[in-house]
This record gives structure tokens, sequence and C-alpha cells, in this order.
């Protein structure tokens, strides 16, 4: 995957569909965009960048983002004054991305995006050649800033 090239066309469009390894479809779009129905969550791939979307986290809600197992998806309270503007009135869907290939791609578009699952392969999707580490069935916590952790499904 050219990653700059990859990067540009998000920058224009706003949006980005895949299919990963698997089979798994789905698009990855600006943070702004984001609506409160849509399936998915949003991504990181640095941990500073949890700050924006879900306010200060203690060092133990950090730490347990940071050494999770790659598929763990968190659920956390959204404060109102962040990215989105407290669109989603309760808890968002975050998860920390560490696999190398994806990483690499995030850290080109240089900000938190939205994946939306899509259930059919768009015809401009963009074929992965690794497997996405997260899916609908990934390992999900609820976790608060101040480190308390609720297992959700594991």
């Amino acid at each position: 995957m050219d990653y700059k090239e990859v990067s540009k066309q998000f920058t224009h469009t706003g949006q980005l569909s895949f299919q990963d390894k698997s089979g798994t479809s789905f698009t990855l779009i600006k943070a702004e965009l984001w609506e409160p129905e849509m399936e998915g969550l949003f991504l990181v791939h640095e941990i500073y960048q949890l700050k924006s979307l879900v306010g200060n986290f203690s060092d133990v809600a950090l730490d347990i983002v940071e050494y999770a197992a790659d598929q763990t998806i968190f659920l956390s309270p959204q404060p109102t004054w962040n990215i989105n503007k407290g669109k989603s009135g309760g808890l968002i869907k975050f998860a920390l991305v560490s696999s190398a290939y994806w990483k690499q791609l995030l850290h080109q578009i240089r900000e938190i995006v939205f994946l939306k699952w899509e259930d059919d392969v768009l015809p401009s999707a963009i074929k992965g050649t690794q497997n996405f580490p997260f899916n609908r069935k990934s390992r999900v916590m609820e976790l608060h800033e101040d480190g308390r952790v609720k297992i959700i499904n594991g």
C-alpha cells in the first residue's frame, strides 16, 4: 500500500474504504463526520491522541489501553468538549491500533479517524494485505478516566 497516496486521498475526500485480507470491509472517515448512529469505533495510533477523544485519563487508564491485547475495543464516557462536541450522548468506542501495517496508515493520515463497519465490499475499496486487528466480535471493555474497568465481553 502506498501510504502517502492513500493519505492524500483521505485528506481530499474525507473517507477511504478498505477490505482487509480476511474480507472484512470498513470505511475510515474523518472524526468530525461521525454520527452517533454509525456502527464502528474511533481509531488512534498514539496514546496521546486519547486526550482529544476522551479527556484526561489517569496513568492507570492509559497503561490499560497501551498494554491491552491488540484486539481490545474500549467504551468510555465522552467529554462534551471533545472533537465530536458531545454527539454521542453516552459512551464512545475506541481502540489503539498497534498492528504495524495499519498503524503506519493512521500515522500518515495524522488524525483520529472513525472506522465504520460495512456489510458489503464497496467497489472503490482498497485491498489491504494484512488482517485488520479489530472486528465486530472483538473483546470490549468499559474504561473510565480514573482506571475503573468493566469487561463487557472478553
